[in-house]
């Protein structure tokens, strides 16, 4: 029976397509956004107001009429349209000496019942990136799809902020290094610092105090992950909470794209969501057409994967077989496995539920 692990996209150069939505609360609003449109990855592809409070205006009272009826037709808005601060909801008489019924709100009609208008009122306004550098390839109502191409690093949790900058690794030193510096000349503000040990709450106290774009790390404890929610920079974790050590093939593609812009979308995993925390590093590709990455697909011999459990937790290697039998492990555990030989050519036996494909 094929067993289809789940796929982590690590790839050096690669065709992406990304959905953005509207957020199902949101009522949308008419953008100038067209299809094969350049976008850089903070250009807002789509807006829209998430509404809240109801207010109930009625005209025959506000334009003093008796007849409820005669009030209904005067009202000029119709359900479902948009009306903002100062539009005229209702008229009476014509010339210099009508009276004007104008909304003091911006919101939407949801109702006219006789001669009262129910409005929504506009709580907040959402704007939506693109979150990649490349071109607008359809657009929707709610959604726009841009395709981009490359460098691809998905995560394993983010603190659901965003940014759109450089990056760089920090001093051999670590945050205690960065701690010393002044933050008004620091090469490091307003950068995205890449650390390859766990993060601990000081090093995100530093991280604050010097100002910085984002954080990427490969873990940190989970009972620091509140405090990483109430940040306003990007927070992702590249293996996940506890004491992790970093994927080499993550930290390698870093480093070889050191001091480039990217993209750090640190989404909050949810489950019933395709959205991943993950990094998009925008990179020419020339004549050649790279492929999409490959997710969904059931394990196979020679395909890259990455173990995800002790003794050999981050590492990376290469399907040899799937054998066709459970294997007993080290730790008497009887378990369907697969023969994976290592990035040092090691060769070892991995239960599959410990196997996750690199897209």
């Amino acid at each position: 029976m094929p067993y289809h692990p789940e796929t982590t996209v690590i790839r050096g150069l690669a065709r992406i397509h990304r959905e953005r939505r509207l957020p199902p609360q949101a009522v949308p609003i008419s953008t100038h956004v067209v299809t094969n449109m350049p976008v850089d990855a903070n250009y807002i592809v789509l807006q829209g107001n998430v509404l809240r409070d109801y207010q109930v205006i009625d005209v025959a009272e506000r334009l003093k009429l008796r007849d409820s009826e005669q009030a209904a037709e005067l009202i000029e808005v119709s359900e479902g349209s948009r009306v903002e601060i100062g539009q005229t909801l209702a008229q009476r008489g014509r010339g210099r000496r009508a009276k004007l019924l104008q909304s003091d709100v911006t919101g939407e009609v949801v109702r006219i019942d006789g001669s009262r208008i129910i409005l929504q009122v506009s709580a907040r306004a959402v704007e939506v990136p693109a979150k990649l550098q490349g071109e607008v390839e359809s657009v929707g109502q709610r959604t726009v799809q841009v395709q981009g191409t490359g460098a691809v690093i998905q995560c394993a949790w983010g603190n659901g902020g965003f940014c759109y900058q450089a990056f760089t690794f920090v001093p051999p030193d670590g945050f205690v290094g960065l701690s010393k510096l002044d933050v008004r000349i620091s090469e490091y503000r307003n950068m995205v610092l890449i650390s390859p040990s766990p993060l601990t709450k000081g090093d995100l106290l530093v991280a604050q105090q010097q100002e910085v774009a984002g954080v990427v790390a490969p873990s940190m404890p989970s009972n620091l992950r509140e405090f990483a929610m109430q940040l306003k920079f990007p927070v992702l974790l590249t293996e996940g909470f506890g004491q992790r050590r970093p994927t080499a093939m993550i930290y390698n593609l870093l480093q070889t794209n050191a001091r480039r812009q990217a993209a750090f979308d640190a989404v909050v995993p949810e489950p019933w969501s395709w959205d991943r925390p993950e990094i998009l590093i925008p990179l020419p590709h020339g004549n050649m057409t790279p492929s999409v990455p490959a997710v969904g697909q059931a394990l196979s011999p020679g395909q890259q994967v990455r173990i995800t459990r002790a003794p050999w937790d981050g590492l990376t290697g290469e399907v040899v077989e799937i054998l066709p039998t459970p294997q007993v492990i080290a730790n008497g555990l009887r378990l369907p496995t697969a023969r994976v030989r290592l990035s040092d050519d090691r060769t070892g036996l991995v239960p599959l539920a410990n196997l996750e494909l690199l897209g």
